[in-house]
């Protein structure tokens, strides 16, 4: 045998080892949820963040709008660069790691700190969670480079501090003295890295890792969501156990309270009482998202205790037919648009209330009808199931602009006489009454009250600005119904009816996924291409409807969450 051949055989078994080496200690996939604690309010996984990257610059609206944005890829590197590293390990520290991480999000309570004298801001006290699937100092090395430049971009000069607890090395970032309260914590155990911006969060994540602390792995509720929102084929997947919701209103309460009732005895009741009817009420959260069509779908569910839906079942049947003439009141380029779709609309308020009002006792019944009246108290009805009686079968409510604290009512006439009477005792004494073509407009003296306009029918209801605005666009022919880049977001997401359909404008959202990676030296983009390449995804529509264990929402839009995610998260 030659030397050649000798040496081409030794060569092809190094290939063979080394290849059986990868292969052997290639990254297999975990269970995220074993790695974060068994009380977490708020549990989010994804397996692959390449993957969530691809599928944001694969979707149809980052074909379309990428060219013109002035960006043809997407990521520092393509996919198949990513599943090379996945595989070999081979590259940079950083690169390894984000090709090979499989990450959680674990949420573990909230902190409230005290802004400009009276005001509270509620931060989350969240850890995020990567198998890294590397060594120890490989992972440390990386994560704390990444961890340390996020925070010299936010904080300035931030101060560091390291120590070991149980054997575990932590490194903590703050931001200077003197200004607001922010820091980074990280620690790696083995392959496990662990980052967050509360330490005792981040300690309670390496216990779990360590087997000190019980997991959120194996819950029932948990791999029920998982099953019914398909989150094994998803591209990331979110969880709040029962009992979260609560938790969350406990800590909210006086802010969700404040607009129900101006009688302190009466907001310091239902802050009590809201977060028990919660408890009593909600069961899990779940939500999963992928790509659908060219666009991403966001899938979210809400369970519902007690036997609700089956309570709840005939009071929110929809009409046959879904209402379609609201976007015909509105003008042209309304941010917000949601109707409310149902067969008796004054039988759902009352057996909404009759059902809410049977998971608490007699006496406290009726915080169940304050709280739900605060609900239409914004728009002047006073006394919903009269309005309701009077009005429908549809109601809609439209966010005019995207920073607008105040929306429209919109909603058919069916007795004229009943809702002139209701909407005149709203707007009080001295509302002024103008007649315009087809319509008739009513402003109240007080500025608070806003206006009312009676036209084709139909009543609107809002500011005195937002209404003209409405009467305006339909005189001139202006209106949301009419405007193309609407009805190319017009779709049917569930099979059969839902009650509530909601379109939104989506473009602020979708400019600056694009701008996230236009950013870095592309060309320069072409404004007028991207707007027009925008069109087809400027609205993003989205379903509600009632299962049998509770309600169940879908979203389609040209990044969802993803695209959030990635803007926030992703690596620059």
């Amino acid at each position: 045998m030659s030397l050649f051949r000798r040496a081409l055989i030794v060569v092809g078994l190094l290939l063979v080892a080394a290849f059986a080496y990868l292969w052997f200690t290639r990254p297999e996939k975990v269970d995220m949820a074993a790695y974060v604690p068994a009380d977490s309010l708020v549990y989010l996984e994804a397996d692959s963040l390449p993957e969530i990257v691809e599928a944001v610059t694969s979707a149809g609206a980052w074909r379309a709008l990428g060219p013109a944005a002035g960006v043809e890829g997407g990521w520092g590197f393509s996919r198949r660069t990513s599943r090379l590293l996945a595989f070999t390990g081979l590259g940079p520290g950083e690169a390894v790691v984000l090709s090979r991480a499989q990450v959680a999000v674990a949420i573990l309570g909230f902190e409230a700190v005290e802004e400009s004298g009276t005001a509270l801001k509620f931060t989350p006290r969240a850890a995020l969670v990567a198998e890294t699937h590397t060594s120890e100092w490989r992972a440390r090395a990386a994560v704390e480079k990444m961890v340390g430049d996020f925070a010299r971009r936010s904080f300035g000069e931030p101060s560091v501090e390291r120590k070991e607890i149980d054997g575990v090395r932590y490194a903590v970032w703050s931001a200077a003295a003197g200004g607001p309260r922010k820091r980074l914590v990280a620690a790696v155990y083995e392959s496990v890295a662990v980052v967050g911006n509360d330490e005792a969060a981040v300690r309670a994540c390496v216990e779990v890792r360590r087997g000190a602390r019980p997991s959120i792995v194996g819950k029932e509720e948990l791999e029920d969501a998982r099953a019914r929102l398909g989150a094994g084929t998803a591209l990331a997947f979110g969880f709040a156990p029962s009992g979260s919701a609560a938790k969350m209103v406990e800590v909210f309460a006086p802010a969700l309270v404040g607009g129900a009732s101006e009688d302190p005895k009466a907001q310091s009741l239902m802050a009590t009482v809201l977060p028990q009817l919660i408890n009593q009420t909600l069961g899990s959260v779940g939500w999963s998202t992928r790509l659908n069509d060219g666009r991403v779908e966001d899938h979210y569910f809400l369970g519902l205790a007690g036997g609700l839906p089956q309570r709840l079942g005939p009071a929110l049947t929809p009409a046959p037919e879904p209402a379609g003439a609201a976007a015909g009141l509105l003008p042209a380029g309304a941010h917000q648009v949601s109707v409310y779709n149902f067969r008796s609309p004054e039988d759902a308020w009352r057996g909404l209330g009759a059902a809410l009002s049977s998971q608490v006792d007699i006496s406290r019944a009726t915080i169940i009808t304050l709280a739900l009246e605060s609900l239409l108290k914004p728009y002047g009805i006073a006394r919903p199931r009269e309005f309701l009686r009077a009005a429908g079968p549809w109601v809609a409510t439209a966010r005019l602009e995207a920073g607008s604290e105040g929306k429209v009512l919109l909603t058919p006439v069916r007795d004229a006489a009943a809702l002139g009477e209701q909407v005149r005792a709203h707007l009080g004494p001295g509302a002024k009454t103008e007649t315009q073509p087809g319509a008739e407009l009513i402003v109240s003296a007080d500025a608070e009250r806003g206006a009312a306009g009676f036209v084709e029918k139909h009543l609107l209801l809002g500011s005195e600005d937002d209404v003209r605005r409405c009467l305006a666009a339909l005189r001139d022919r202006r209106a949301l119904g009419s405007d193309e880049a609407y009805k190319a977001g017009q779709r049917d997401i569930f099979p059969g009816s839902s009650f509530v359909r909601t379109v939104t404008d989506d473009r602020e959202s979708a400019r600056a996924v694009v701008g996230y990676f236009a950013g870095g030296g592309a060309k320069k983009a072409d404004p007028q291409a991207l707007e027009r390449a925008l069109a087809p995804y400027a609205y993003s529509p989205s379903e509600t409807r009632l299962t049998d264990a509770g309600f169940e929402k879908k979203t389609l839009s040209a990044f969802g969450q993803l695209g959030e995610i990635v803007v926030r998260f992703g690596p620059r």
